[in-house]
């Protein structure tokens, strides 16, 4: 991806019938955690989920999830 469309997306909260969670502002990718949350108190639970989000968003490469585009009508 070149740096100005890097530059471009911004972590987004999306919240749609079938999914509701963090994803990319520019494709299709969304944040699936690995796994169970994990650490002994909650602050740390949080902390771990946090940090593994924003390390797969940033190391994600949007060519490699395209959005599907939404079907259109051609009914006049």
């Amino acid at each position: 991806m070149p740096p100005h469309k890097a530059a471009m997306r911004k972590m987004v909260w999306i919240d749609q019938p079938r999914f509701r969670g963090w994803g990319c502002s520019q494709c299709a990718w969304v944040f699936n955690p690995p796994g169970p949350p994990i650490g002994k108190t909650f602050d740390l639970m949080m902390s771990n989920f946090q940090s593994r989000r924003d390390e797969g968003f940033a190391s994600h490469d949007c060519a490699e999830h395209p959005r599907k585009l939404e079907p259109t009508s051609n009914a006049t």
